[in-house]
C-alpha cells in the first residue's frame, strides 16, 4: 500500500505598486483562476524560537519571475503570503489550509537558470514571559532592525 502526500503552495505577492501576483505549484493547467508556476520554497517557514527566519523562493528564470523582481523594486518592498494546502486523492483542495505565513521582501538575486526571492518573517514570535508592555526605548533600548531585543 502506497500513501501519497499531495501538497500545493499558493504564492500571493503584493509588489511595491500594490499589484497582486498569485501562483500555485501543483495544478499545471491552473485552478480557480490561479495560474501554475514552478516555484520552490527553501528555508524554515516557522520556528518556536522566534529568530526572524528567512526563506528563499526559487523560480526558473522566466519572464514573469524577472518581472516580479522588477515590480517589487528588487523585492525590497513586497509582501508575500504563502499558503500550504493538502490535495486529496481525487485532486481536490482540502477546505482548510495547513499553514499560512506572511513575509516581507528583503532582496533578490539572479542566475542564468533561476530567480531567487528572499523574505524575512513579518512578525516574530514572543516568549510567554515577555512583559505585557508597549515596546519603547525605555524598556528595550534603541529598537533594532532584527529580532535581537535586550530587555531592561
Amino acid at each position: 500500500m502506497i500513501n501519497e502526500i499531495r501538497i500545493m503552495q499558493t504564492f500571493n505577492l503584493v509588489d511595491a505598486k500594490g499589484a497582486i501576483h498569485t501562483y500555485q505549484n501543483y495544478f499545471v493547467d491552473g485552478i480557480n483562476g490561479i495560474n501554475f508556476a514552478p516555484f520552490q520554497v527553501d528555508g524554515s517557514v516557522s520556528t518556536l524560537g522566534g529568530d526572524n527566519s528567512q526563506i528563499k523562493v526559487l523560480f526558473p528564470a522566466t519572464q514573469y519571475a524577472i518581472q516580479l523582481v522588477g515590480k517589487g523594486k528588487g523585492n525590497r518592498k513586497s509582501r508575500l503570503t504563502l499558503t500550504t494546502n493538502l490535495i486529496s486523492s481525487d485532486e481536490q483542495i482540502q477546505d482548510s489550509f495547513i499553514s499560512q505565513e506572511i513575509y516581507i521582501g528583503i532582496g533578490a538575486s539572479f542566475s542564468e537558470s533561476t530567480v531567487e526571492l528572499r523574505f524575512n518573517t513579518a512578525a516574530d514570535a514572543v516568549a510567554s514571559n515577555f512583559p505585557a508592555r508597549r515596546l519603547n526605548q525605555d524598556n528595550v533600548g534603541i529598537l533594532p532592525l532584527d529580532s535581537a531585543l535586550s530587555l531592561r
